[in-house]
């Protein structure tokens, strides 16, 4: 069975192409997180210097 060799381009070419639709992809993940954060009721658990809600992992800090 012979396979066909992509080239250095073409392989550039198609990483290039999948990092613009994993960036979309984050984007669009990022927006989904902010919307369940912005909705959760949060239950935080406080340390020193932070708070974090166990539920949607919203962290805040207690410093100003």
């Amino acid at each position: 069975m012979i396979r066909e060799r992509k080239s250095p381009v073409d392989r550039v070419t198609q990483i290039k192409v999948e990092m613009k639709e994993l960036e979309a992809q984050l984007e669009q993940l990022k927006k989904e997180l902010n919307m369940l954060r912005e909705n959760c009721t949060h239950e935080f658990e406080k340390k020193e210097y932070i708070q974090k809600c166990m539920k949607c992992h919203l962290i805040e800090s207690l410093q100003w």
